[in-house]
């Protein structure tokens, strides 16, 4: 039987696609969203012009289009830390330059209602992932132009918004509280964190944040309430909010590329 090989340190397949994104330099904009469900690379279709998907491989699904005349991305980054490392990774890799993640997340301070948007400043580090890329004390800290255009869109379009510190752990389940055993070794997770005045609970974000600084890229990110864990609800209707959430993260994205002149 004969083998093909390539090479296993930075393998390329057909000579340019990155192994697990499978898509080569010049089919990703510079400019690049994060969502980290596959379907809502589909799902924020309706904002585009002349969208395409230029990727589909495993969890993730990469689209290219036009909004307001101006390219840009989106790529799914799977749940947790070592899937959105690879999608970070390859896509600096095909010059990606801005990374804007977008998903849902668990509230842990009151006052925040579900379908509300959280920016983050910046993120504990307990995904796990970044740790093979800078010692725990390096900061995980989101870029000040991609906080402020989130900022400045959420208030143009008139949503209901959060700004401050989150927290990306490494599990849905035991690192966010939730009992499934009598062991376990986050209990208390909830009541640390909210006393530190973290905002909320997510998985990807600090390794987002914390791979593109390191890099020499820009990332940010904006998340819509999906739950609040002090008051114990789960929004179970949600699309309109993830839509909302797409419009919110173009505006920002938007804004970034016409103060530039990248247009």
């Amino acid at each position: 039987m004969s083998h093909t090989f390539i090479n296993a340190d930075f393998p390329l397949y057909e000579g340019d696609k990155v192994p697990h994104l499978r898509i080569a330099e010049g089919e990703v904009a510079p400019y690049v969203l994060l969502p980290g469900d596959p379907g809502r690379v589909d799902l924020i279709q309706s904002h585009f012009d002349d969208y395409r998907i230029v990727g589909s491989n495993r969890e993730f699904k990469v689209g290219t289009g036009l909004y307001e005349g101006n390219s840009i991305s989106v790529c799914s980054t799977g749940i947790g830390g070592p899937s959105t490392e690879i999608a970070v990774l390859e896509l600096l890799q095909l010059k990606a330059k801005y990374l804007l993640r977008i998903g849902g997340t668990a509230a842990i301070q009151e006052g925040i209602e579900c379908g509300d948007f959280i920016i983050n400043t910046g993120s504990v580090r307990m995904g796990g992932s970044s740790n093979h890329y800078a010692r725990p004390e390096y900061p995980a800290v989101a870029n000040y132009e991609i906080v402020q255009a989130l900022v400045e869109s959420c208030e143009e379009l008139g949503f209901a918004y959060h700004l401050g510190i989150g927290a990306t752990t490494s599990s849905f389940y035991h690192a966010q509280g939730r009992p499934v055993n009598s062991l376990n070794y986050s209990a208390g997770i909830i009541e640390e964190m909210k006393a530190l005045n973290v905002l909320n609970l997510e998985m990807e974000s600090e390794t987002i944040l914390t791979l593109a600084s390191v890099m020499g890229a820009y990332a940010g990110t904006l998340c819509v309430v999906h739950c609040n864990r002090i008051t114990n609800q789960w929004l179970v209707d949600y699309e309109e909010s993830q839509l909302n959430l797409c419009k919110v993260a173009l505006h920002a994205i938007n804004k970034i590329i016409l103060k530039k002149g990248d247009v």
